[in-house]
């Protein structure tokens, strides 16, 4: 009886071995990829079924080691994977290619310049670049922002196929202020006018108080990477002066993309 049980121990102790040892792998092959990888290509790189990709892919998502891209919806390295390794931080080098763009953009109109990210649940902000302003944007850096209400958010919902918009679009849409647009079908007219213009705008709906403009970048595969966004106080920086800044925002974008080359 003893020597059965040291059998099923050592089984169990073998499996969980094996386990961590292919979610590991999964790890490594995930960092090497370039862009976002499939399940579908993930599960031949590492040589296993489908499944148990999935089962381990899962495993990682839930501690927030991989991450789903909203877009492509393949898995790329999780922001908690990075947390453990303070002095790698997976944004070091777009944070750096963009520095300087942020701070001309910045200098030029006197507001407060972001570069973010999208996430699978909000947009998170890698850079604040701040004013001399007492009264300036609250600092967002390494939080993560709704979309529904956030000038990036819009272009990243403006940019998800019909199907997946849907899906978010028959949530409650959370109230941050008073202005924050929780019709779906308005939002929808919203989103519509973003994708079109290319550019996003967020007037007092995260916060009354607040009012910013954004626009994207990709990478030279077209991929979605990153967003650069102005914003300030609302009565300093009010909707029409944010409108003519979409050509210059815009600009920017194409600045930081030639840096990605």
């Amino acid at each position: 009886m003893e020597n059965n049980n040291l059998k099923q121990t050592s089984n169990k102790e073998s499996s969980s071995v094996q386990a961590v040892e292919r979610a590991l792998l999964i790890l490594k092959f995930i960092g090497e990829s370039p862009s976002p990888i499939s399940v579908g290509d993930l599960a031949k790189q590492v040589e296993l079924n489908r499944t148990t990709v999935w089962r381990l892919i899962g495993t990682l998502e839930n501690q927030g080691f991989v991450e789903k891209e909203p877009i492509s919806k393949g898995y790329q390295l999780g922001y908690s994977l990075f947390q453990l390794t303070s002095q790698n931080n997976p944004y070091d080098s777009l944070v750096r290619r963009a520095r300087k763009i942020l701070e001309e953009l910045k200098d030029e109109v006197g507001e407060t310049v972001l570069l973010s990210v999208p996430k699978q649940d909000g947009i998170l902000t890698i850079d604040q670049i701040d004013t001399d302003h007492s009264v300036r944007l609250v600092d967002y850096s390494h939080t993560i922002s709704p979309l529904h209400c956030t000038s990036n958010g819009k272009i990243l919902l403006s940019l998800l196929p019909k199907k997946e918009l849907d899906i978010i679009l028959e949530q409650t849409l959370e109230p941050f202020s008073k202005y924050t647009i929780t019709d779906p079908e308005e939002l929808r007219k919203e989103l519509e006018k973003t994708y079109t213009q290319k550019i996003g705008t967020s007037i007092g709906e995260l916060d009354e108080n607040e009012n910013a403009i954004s626009a994207p970048i990709f990478d030279r595969k077209k991929n979605l990477v990153a967003f650069i966004t102005l914003g300030g106080p609302s009565f300093r920086l009010t909707k029409d002066d944010l409108l003519l800044l979409s050509d210059r925002m815009l600009e920017a974008a194409k600045q930081i993309e030639a840096q990605l080359d």
